[in-house]
């Protein structure tokens, strides 16, 4: 429940306890409706209970607001990287925003801008603390008013919509995965970055070519079942998105291998699901 729902709950219980009261003040001072008069006295008790409880929860909601391990951001610097409290300055743990001087850097601030500046956020470390420059390594989070809602885990977000891209650096990997997926998300769909806005996508492959592998994207943003077909002797098998090892899975369409819609094209084409895949 939201602060402001809180505060309209207290108002009411409030309003009741104040109608009650002089009612049972009236009945004091006629001396009559005894019976009446108790019903609605512990009714009265009943009121002021509820409002003094709601206080409580009220009280509760503020301090958490205000405290919690929550930090307020006064500057965005860059697509990757804010100022919390003063001068503090954090690097946000697994991402890597455009530079100034590249393209979609002014996108990739506005949005993190957007997300967190003049804002209280909540902070998660992993393993390394603090980077070579002093700045802190944090999962950033924007806490959600409504109980209803996630809390908007920035760095993944930013990922997903591509105003970033993935940037390793051991030891701090424990969303590694995660953050593959969503820059995968991202990269199929050409969000952001990805898009033939900038150039990363050919920077991407050429990175991949050098590996000596082929990796095709798909030609539909929307087919990304991978139809991969084994060198290992497992046959034909299907990964949609969601699969352990969908990330590791290339596709040669020159081997007969190709992008699914759905699963049931998939099986009609004659491939198996994996077995890694949920």
């Amino acid at each position: 429940m939201k602060k402001e729902d809180f505060k309209k709950l207290g108002r009411l219980f409030l309003g009741f306890a104040i109608v009650l009261g002089a009612v049972i003040s009236i009945l004091t001072l006629v001396g009559s409706n005894e019976s009446v008069r108790k019903y609605l006295a512990g009714f009265f008790i009943v009121v002021l209970g509820l409002f003094g409880a709601m206080n409580v929860v009220d009280v509760d909601h503020e301090q958490g607001t205000a405290s919690n391990d929550l930090y307020f951001v006064n500057e965005v610097i860059d697509g990757d990287t804010i100022k919390i409290d003063g001068d503090m300055k954090v690097r946000l743990i697994g991402i890597d925003a455009p530079e100034s001087s590249e393209c979609y850097y002014e996108e990739a601030k506005n949005e993190l801008i957007r997300l967190v500046q003049g804002k209280y956020v909540r902070l998660d470390k992993d393993i390394d603390s603090v980077d070579g420059l002093g700045r802190l390594l944090r999962y950033v989070y924007v806490p959600s008013n409504d109980l209803i809602e996630n809390d908007i885990f920035v760095n993944e977000h930013l990922l997903l919509y591509g105003y970033a891209q993935t940037f390793s650096l051991p030891p701090n990997k424990r969303y590694n995965m995660s953050f593959v997926k969503a820059r995968e998300q991202a990269l199929i769909q050409r969000k952001g970055l990805w898009s033939n806005e900038c150039d990363y996508l050919n920077e991407f492959e050429q990175e991949h070519v050098l590996t000596r592998e082929i990796n095709e994207l798909p030609s539909d943003p929307n087919c990304i079942i991978k139809g991969n077909i084994s060198s290992r002797g497992a046959g034909k098998l299907y990964f949609p998105l969601g699969c352990s090892s969908y990330n590791l899975i290339k596709i040669d369409t020159s081997k007969g291998e190709q992008y699914f819609c759905t699963e049931e094209e998939a099986i009609v084409a004659g491939f198996t699901k994996s077995g890694n895949c949920p």
